[in-house]
């Protein structure tokens, strides 16, 4: 008869599988949940808008995060006797990121990521001393958090006005703390096993005894552990609390300081409270990996109790998620670091294949050399850099000037004969009466005259759009809102929208030149829509000597759907004069400035040459250098055909390694420039593979005379060649 014991292998095999399976199905549900929360409950604005103001402070977030990380490797260092304490702080930090990035990608979670600090530090301390201190550090810590836990729902309880559900769950909490926190210190005080006469007394009256009696022994010597430290080495336990506490304390800053960056003015009670019960809410979701989704959704529940709003909780989710994600991105760099070198090796040594293509010609050529290798990445990244920002920031600016002439609260623009162009180009020959009459034509909402020109900036260097408005009337049609000052009267006034305000760093009651005389900055209006300044309609006439005309008719319907029938009223009635529908101006801009076209052929035409002449000399200096080997490899046999293939292909896969630095190049550009001015970056992925053509086909035909050279290469000459 088989024994029992036999199956144990099978039945925990079984158990991990299905452990597997359910926090697989787990990370599944909190990532749908995320995704729900955000489109269906929250919005993707708000969210959006949230984390925008945000900015560039997202790294004070990034770095007060780290503080939390420095306190606790500190106190891990202090767990560990000074005897065998052979490690620096940087190899303990390193440790401290390698495991807690596995615990937190990990369906494991806590044991792997404990298990890879072992293995991290292994060298330098023994696995009989390294494992009871990692003990000693979580159980220390774990208490704090309890501390915390019980002192945020106690104020929350007495300073805020909470429903009775969430009241008595709040007390739940509290009372479940507290008594944890009691059984702690008298177990420490009085050594007593409290874990294991549990386990004992659970497994006495039937409760799955093989299963805790299998694991008496080890929760025995953890108490045991626990007690001997406190025993031996109390200055040290002590200190590890403080600096639990303290890191506690770096934790609810986050809070603080990111709730200020999103545009409030927190309480440290409330940060307090915050972080107090997001550790309930990792406590009680710790088998979801990375406690995506109910991390964000817990959040939105707290703040949304304290008196915030539920997006304002989902974007302090979401910028602390992303804060724990950079230290889990450095932990994953350091498990490679340490990890890849011998797994390299053991690869290497698995795969013959992969051991042939090592030692091929093309990789031993770009190792031999690294620092031109390099300067050639870095040639060709130039030019993809080069075209694809070009033109990003090109198609950019004018897309989001059309997105912003669209944003008028018309449907339709009457404008002068000729061809489409930029506003503010158009001559002023449509009598204002023309408005009077689209406005009694059914179907017309609304029909407001405006004048559209272009000014040279103060600077010198281009121009920009200046609106002449009726103000009263055009308020009406975009819904415009005075958000500082006042509106538009008349004379040399001007009103501006608020992001040009906040580019220029300009008050109300300032001075701005348009048309080489002062004009008045009176109010700052929203939202932002058509030209960034406004000047009165008649101001607009008179600088441009057409008195009663404009350029520009805005039309707007009683039913936007019924655009069309509209507009084929209005040309039966003005033949002469365009229509132009206003969705249609983001895409109608781009194709409509043909310098612009002719320009990037231009921008692209060099991109080529820099990449063809990176490739040139780089390739033209290879075949120098190894004229010996040449000969050599033709002395073996190696055909011409064979020898300038090896040189097209080093130059290939340089330019290759060129357009994706150039491409990660052109992202970074694109981040900084959007988060520090009002410029505007498209990412395209028709340019960026357009850019790989053009560094293939430039270093193509770059390594394409060192190619020949090489293959027409008298052996004799290359062997003797010094």
């Amino acid at each position: 008869m088989e024994k029992p014991e036999a199956h144990a292998p099978a039945k925990n095999s079984r158990a991990k599988h299905s452990a597997a399976w359910l926090q697989t199905i787990a990370f599944l549900g909190g990532a749908i949940l995320l995704v729900y929360l955000i489109r269906n409950v929250v919005g993707v604005e708000p969210i959006v808008a949230a984390l925008t103001r945000v900015g560039f402070g997202f790294f004070i977030v990034v770095a007060t995060n780290g503080a939390r990380h420095v306190l606790r490797t500190i106190s891990m260092r202090l767990a560990v006797a000074p005897e065998y304490r052979r490690f620096s702080f940087l190899e303990a930090f390193a440790a401290r990121l390698g495991g807690e990035s596995m615990g937190f990608l990990t369906f494991a979670g806590p044991l792997l990521g404990e298990a890879t600090k072992v293995a991290l530090l292994r060298k330098r301390v023994p696995l009989v001393h390294g494992v009871p201190a990692l003990v000693v550090d979580n159980l220390l810590y774990n208490l704090s958090v309890v501390l915390v836990i019980l002192g945020g729902v106690v104020l929350m309880l007495f300073a805020y006005p909470v429903p009775p559900i969430a009241r008595e769950m709040l007390i739940i909490i509290a009372a479940v703390a507290f008594l944890g926190l009691i059984a702690a210190a008298l177990a420490t005080r009085k050594r007593v096993t409290l874990l294991t006469n549990i386990i004992d007394r659970l497994a006495r009256r039937g409760f799955r005894p093989r299963f805790l009696r299998a694991r008496r022994h080890h929760i025995y010597r953890v108490e045991l552990t626990v007690y001997g430290f406190y025993k031996r080495r109390r200055a040290a336990f002590f200190s590890m609390m403080a600096l639990d506490l303290a890191a506690h304390v770096t934790s609810v800053l986050e809070v603080y300081i990111t709730l200020k960056m999103l545009g409030f003015v927190p309480r440290l009670g409330a940060a307090y409270i915050i972080e107090s019960l997001t550790k309930v809410i990792n406590f009680a979701f710790a088998f979801v990996p990375g406690t995506i989704g109910v991390y964000e959704t817990g959040n939105g529940i707290i703040l949304r109790t304290l008196g915030y709003t539920t997006a304002i909780g989902v974007a302090l989710g979401i910028v602390r998620h992303a804060a724990i994600i950079f230290w889990t991105v450095i932990g994953l760099l350091i498990i490679a670091w340490r990890a890849l070198p011998n797994a390299w090796v053991r690869v290497l040594n698995r795969s013959p294949r992969l051991q042939k293509l090592m030692d091929s010609l093309v990789l031993s050529n770009l190792a031999h050399r690294p620092a031109r290798t390099a300067v050639s990445v870095a040639g060709i990244a130039l030019g993809v850099l080069l075209v694809v920002f070009t033109v990003g920031l090109a198609h950019g600016l004018l897309r989001e000037r059309g997105k912003r002439e669209a944003n008028i609260g018309a449907e339709i623009m009457l404008r002068p004969s000729g061809t489409i162009a930029l506003s503010g180009t158009q001559p002023f020959t449509i009598p204002l009466e023309h408005a009077a009459e689209v406005t009694r034509m059914p179907g017309v909402r609304t029909a407001v005259p405006i004048g559209q020109a272009l000014d040279k900036i103060e600077t010198g260097f281009g121009s920009r759009l200046i609106e002449g408005i009726p103000y009263e009337r055009y308020a009406e049609l975009n819904n415009l809102t005075i958000k500082e000052g006042r509106g538009l009267e008349k004379g040399d006034e001007v009103i501006v929208d608020s992001g040009w305000q906040r580019e220029q760093n300009i008050a109300v009651g300032s001075t701005i030149v348009i048309y080489e005389r002062p004009f008045k900055l009176v109010g700052v209006f929203e939202p932002p829509g058509g030209g960034r300044l406004k000047i009165p309609l008649a101001t607009m006439q008179d600088q441009v000597g057409s008195e009663n005309r404009c350029n520009t008719i805005l039309v707007a319907c009683d039913d936007p759907n019924q655009k069309e029938q509209v507009a084929a009223r209005i040309k039966e009635k003005f033949p002469e004069d365009q229509i132009v529908f206003t969705s249609e101006l983001p895409e109608l801009y781009q194709s409509s400035v043909p310098a612009l076209n002719i320009f990037l052929k231009v921008v692209v035409g060099v991109a080529a040459t820099i990449s063809m002449l990176v490739i040139l000399l780089a390739m033209y200096t290879t075949v120098t250098e190894r004229t010996r080997q040449i000969g050599i490899l033709k002395s073996l046999g190696m055909s011409k055909r064979s020898i300038a293939w090896v040189i097209e292909q080093e130059a290939i896969l340089v330019s290759v390694l060129g357009v994706g630095f150039g491409v990660l190049l052109m992202l970074l550009a694109r981040f900084f420039v959007m988060k520090s001015t009002m410029l505007i970056v498209d990412v395209e992925a028709k340019w960026i593979a357009i850019s790989l053509v053009v560094g293939l086909v430039g270093g193509s035909i770059g390594a394409l005379y060192p190619a020949m050279r090489a293959a027409r290469q008298d052996a004799v000459d290359a062997l003797s060649y010094e």
